[in-house]
């Protein structure tokens, strides 16, 4: 009975070892907050994908390999991950030494640029933004008088909408969101974002690459069954080691008894 299990288990576990061999890492050393948004975006567009890892080590993003350039298509186009959510009491801590007002001001552009990015994300028409805004010049002029900011605004959308509505509310946003700036000095450039790539690129039969693989690929696998039938061999031969054993016990009994001569009686 046993000698029928332990081939097939062999074969089963060769199976899943090739099997396993198929999944690929697509993104590592992830935040929970990233893995879960990378995660969702990715199976919004019907990627099979999961996560693997813990708080301290960080998560991974796997998914099939047939699945592996669509899901390195909407990464790249949703450039994730994406960076942990600004907070401006972070970016001046108290232990912190006070730096020239010029500088103070260019950090506080920086980060009003990442926040308005970030809430540009949640649109769900928008793939990806980015928020230029003008920086002053770096003078020793006190007299307070500051130049118009500008602020450059490019996003990557899909789906359908109407340009125009659509531009004159993200110029609203971003009026309401920073102080003294004006609604003509607001500029926001559109672009569909590209087609997914689902499909790997067609690799020429006499590549290196191509051929390479596939001579991995038949090494793994006839290491894997020479080792299950190595294995299933040894194992075979203890089997029968034992039955010969147990067979020569038996027969030894007898034949002492038949060597013992007949006492007759005269």
């Amino acid at each position: 009975m046993l000698s029928r299990i332990f081939p097939a288990i062999g074969l089963v576990l060769t199976i899943l070892f090739i099997s396993g061999c198929n999944d690929e890492k697509v993104l590592d050393s992830l935040t929970q907050e990233q893995a879960n948004q990378t995660l969702s975006i990715l199976q919004q567009h019907n990627i099979s994908a999961w996560k693997n890892g813990n708080l301290k080590a960080g998560y991974t993003i796997s998914v099939h390999a047939t699945e592996n350039t669509a899901a390195l298509s909407i990464i790249n186009q949703y450039q994730l991950p994406w960076a942990a959510d600004v907070q401006i009491g972070n970016a001046f801590p108290d232990s912190s030494l006070v730096s020239s007002p010029g500088a103070e001001q260019a950090r506080v552009r920086s980060l009003q640029e990442q926040r308005l990015e970030q809430s540009l994300r949640i649109i769900s028409q928008v793939v990806n933004a980015r928020v230029h805004i003008s920086y002053p010049y770096f003078t020793n002029d006190l007299s307070g008088k500051n130049s118009a900011s500008h602020i450059g605004i490019l996003i990557s959308y899909k789906g359908e909408i109407d340009e125009n509505i659509f531009i004159s509310q993200i110029k609203s946003l971003i009026k309401n969101s920073i102080d003294d700036i004006r609604y003509e000095n607001i500029s926001v450039v559109l672009f569909h974002a590209p087609i997914i790539q689902y499909a790997p690129p067609l690799q020429v039969p006499g590549s290196q690459a191509y051929f390479w693989s596939i001579i991995y690929s038949g090494i793994i696998i006839l290491i894997a069954t020479i080792s299950g039938y190595i294995i299933y061999m040894r194992y075979n031969q203890k089997i029968q080691y034992k039955n010969m054993q147990l067979s020569s016990e038996v027969s030894s009994p007898q034949k002492t008894n038949s060597e013992v001569p007949e006492n007759n009686d005269d």
